[in-house]
């Protein structure tokens, strides 16, 4: 994903592997769009992240391997199944950033 976002234009300030590291990330240089997967390193879960991320107004797209995705409606702007294809990717950002 990141090679297909840094050859599509993106500016990344990531990867992150764990909340704290998002957070650092967040503090230095505000994203537009924030990619979460919702278990982060060692099963971590990211739902405080993305709450942290809504708190700054910073749009989220969930990518997961779970069918069933435990958040609460309008909780984030969209949801990718694993394994998510270039064409999939570059829908979502640009249907999130349209809005």
């Amino acid at each position: 994903m990141t090679r297909l976002l840094t050859a599509l234009g993106a500016d990344l300030a990531g990867p992150a592997a764990t909340a704290s590291q998002a957070k650092q990330l967040i503090s230095e240089s505000r994203p537009d769009v924030a990619l979460v997967d919702l278990n982060l390193r060692n099963g971590e879960p990211a739902h405080d992240l993305i709450d942290h991320l809504q708190d700054q107004g910073i749009r989220v797209i969930v990518i997961t391997g779970y069918e069933f995705v435990p958040l609460e409606p309008g909780k984030v702007d969209s949801i990718l199944q694993k394994p998510v294809n270039a064409a999939q990717l570059l829908a979502a950002v640009r249907q999130v950033m349209s809005h």
